[in-house]
């Protein structure tokens, strides 16, 4: 067995079985996916990996557009911010996780569940930055 199909199986295995338990910050630090992401995105292992990659990116902004609001922020609202913050990381994980169940299992759901992080995460780095 050669160590990118161990890596691979022991990546599909975590997130095919454990799709409903996982959460969006596991699977960015998942160690079968780190940088660089794949030059294609082709295999189903390969779509997570730049998934991966795409959601440490769109968190990175989020985070960063989150810290910069925070810091304008006085302390009453920065409790409420962060409130507020923990509330949607919590639905994110719920609303992407049920996403992927839709799909029973399947070889596509966890990629599906994962683009969907990353489609929230920027979502909401644009929402943050508007405020």
């Amino acid at each position: 067995m050669t160590f990118r199909f161990a890596l691979a199986a022991l990546a599909g295995a975590m997130i095919a079985t454990g799709a409903s338990a996982q959460t969006a910050g596991a699977f960015m630090q998942n160690p079968a996916f780190k940088d660089p992401a794949p030059a294609k995105c082709e295999t189903t292992f390969d779509m997570q990996h730049c998934a991966a990659h795409d959601l440490r990116v769109a968190d990175a902004q989020m985070s960063a557009r989150y810290s910069a609001l925070r810091a304008r922020l006085k302390p009453a609202a920065r409790q409420k911010l962060l409130v507020e913050q923990r509330k949607w990381l919590a639905e994110r994980d719920r609303g992407c996780i049920a996403k992927g169940d839709r799909y029973r299992g399947g070889s596509i759901a966890p990629v599906v569940v994962a683009q969907c992080w990353v489609d929230v995460t920027k979502a909401r780095a644009k929402v943050l930055a508007k405020r």
